[in-house]
């Protein structure tokens, strides 16, 4: 734990007071997320234009009918003053600064001391220096200056994840070939966003390239079309050209990489679907001069190459969890596969379901 020389968050309860009697902003952006709603009302602008590029995809004009998960972002604040507040509109009471500390251990998040009592500070790294916001209850305190909005962004999105136990969202890709669903499983820089792409101009179904959600009951695949971030390096001709005639542009991100920003449902249009029934875990496992596919008996030691999300885990029973793990994959086909050439790696798959 660190302290803070510029403790603003001292007066927290005063501010949380004064800027929770504003009213909350009049434009109010909706996105469907799997099986719940996120709702966006910012008067913040940059968070606003953040979550409109990721999730543009799954943006919808209002809530519908059904009874699913529905959680709330919501930015208050003055003209010409430092401090905003964020509030998360959420039936569920969560705390969240042990949720960001313990599902975001790789963003540098600390704990800093505070003598305020009900609230809980966090530092939260910026390009310069390190930032804080302060916790109580549902409420985010932030400062400008502070990298705030990602975080904000992050924990809507993760507490909506946090919300469907029914599912299990993993860091992965999912596809669907000729009504079949695919999960690609596989860590950063594995392949997932190019062999994706890969099969999506050769038309078949995109659902996610990074995080995809399973109905652990029905098996059923369900979309998570975020924007894409496509790095430099092998891909199918046809991706690069529908790149290039999108004007996909390039964006710096925080691992110091330049990617190129695109939209599925842009560069191939007609490859998105509602739900896709998964039958086939893929682990991808390095590149090779081929690609080379080898069928493997699904088992525990299949669960640790899984990589869940930390907010589909949060408060679950861990036997529980494990046991909805576990019926995932042992219900499915699973193969280990090396990728080749974009191109020839996607054959592979189409014959494979063809089997």
């Amino acid at each position: 734990m660190r302290d803070a020389a510029d403790s603003w968050w001292e007066d927290a309860t005063a501010l949380c007071a004064q800027l929770a009697g504003i009213p909350a902003p009049d434009v109010q952006d909706w996105y469907r997320i799997g099986d719940g709603y996120l709702s966006i009302c910012s008067a913040d602008a940059p968070l606003r234009a953040s979550m409109r590029t990721l999730f543009r995809e799954c943006a919808v004009p209002s809530p519908g009918a059904e009874d699913v998960p529905h959680v709330g972002c919501v930015v208050r604040m003055l003209d010409g003053e430092d401090i905003s507040l964020v509030t998360f509109e959420d039936s569920e009471p969560l705390d969240l600064h042990a949720f960001a500390l313990t599902i975001f251990p790789d963003r540098g998040f600390t704990e800093i001391s505070s003598a305020v009592p009900g609230w809980s500070v966090l530092g939260v790294p910026g390009p310069h220096e390190l930032g804080a916001v302060a916790f109580s209850g549902p409420h985010m305190l932030v400062q400008r200056g502070t990298a705030w909005q990602a975080l904000a962004g992050i924990l809507a999105f993760s507490r909506l994840i946090r919300r469907q136990r029914d599912l299990l969202y993993f860091h992965a890709g999912s596809v669907g070939i000729r009504g079949q669903g695919l999960l690609l499983v596989g860590p950063k820089g594995a392949g997932k966003t190019t062999l994706s792409l890969t099969l999506a101009a050769r038309g078949h179904t995109f659902l996610g390239d990074e995080i995809s959600g399973v109905r652990v009951e029905s098996l059923e695949l369900v979309p998570v079309r975020r924007s894409l971030a496509v790095r430099d390096g092998p891909r199918a001709e046809d991706v690069s050209r529908a790149l290039d005639r999108m004007q996909a542009p390039y964006e710096p991100f925080p691992d110091g990489t330049q990617r190129r920003r695109a939209y599925a449902g842009e560069l191939f249009p007609g490859t998105g679907a509602d739900t896709t029934r998964l039958r086939h875990i893929i682990f991808l496992q390095g590149f090779g001069p081929i690609p080379r596919l080898e069928s493997v008996r699904p088992g525990r030691e299949h669960l640790g190459l899984l990589t869940p999300l930390g907010a589909t885990m949060w408060g679950m029973n861990p036997v529980r969890r494990a046991r909805d793990l576990l019926s995932v994959v042992t219900r499915v086909r699973c193969s280990t596969l090396t990728l080749g050439p974009p191109d020839e790696t996607a054959t592979l798959l189409e014959q494979l379901l063809e089997d």
